[in-house]
């Protein structure tokens, strides 16, 4: 199990052609993740919300009127599970969904009073989290930590936009 989730342990991959480095460096990667999406529901569990929704309101807060079409290409969630998503945060009166005026078909998302309520509920909460988990580590370790973090960013998205690496 994996320590305080009762989750079992994450299969690990069997990398034969990997460096043993480069495979303990994934295999941490990997978990960190998985907790991570552990992590996240536990977290806003006490407030009914789904880590989905929490992130959609803090996207309203900051990008209010946006179209849903627009917000879907955001959190990188299927259409059909943003509309999910708006769906509940509309009937719980957080959100508002409106046609476009001159485009009949955009529906452009709008936090309501209630839904900025939410929102800063929710970044609280999530602050606290972060706090918690990375704003326990030193400064030093944070700062390195954003560095490889950015550089790993960097290479996921050089492979994404078409940069074939050696050997793929």
């Amino acid at each position: 199990m994996i320590e305080g989730t009762g989750q079992p342990p994450l299969p690990k991959p069997e990398l034969h052609n990997l460096d043993p480095l480069t495979a303990r460096v994934f295999q941490a990667f990997s978990e960190t993740f998985y907790l991570q999406r552990q992590a996240m529901p536990r977290v806003f569990a006490g407030k009914g919300v789904h880590p989905g929704e929490a992130f959609c309101l803090r996207l309203l807060a900051k990008n209010d009127g946006i179209t849903q079409h627009d917000l879907a290409d955001i959190v990188h969630l299927s259409r059909p599970r943003v509309t999910k998503i708006l769906q509940s945060l509309e009937k719980e009166g957080a959100i508002v969904r409106r046609v476009d005026e001159s485009d009949q078909r955009l529906t452009r998302v709008s936090l309501t009073a209630d839904g900025r309520r939410r929102e800063s509920e929710l970044r609280k909460i999530l602050e606290s989290y972060l706090s918690e988990i990375i704003g326990a580590l030193s400064d030093a370790d944070r700062l390195e930590l954003e560095r490889l973090l950015n550089v790993l960013a960097e290479r996921i998205t050089h492979v994404l936009h078409g940069g074939k690496e050696p050997g793929l």
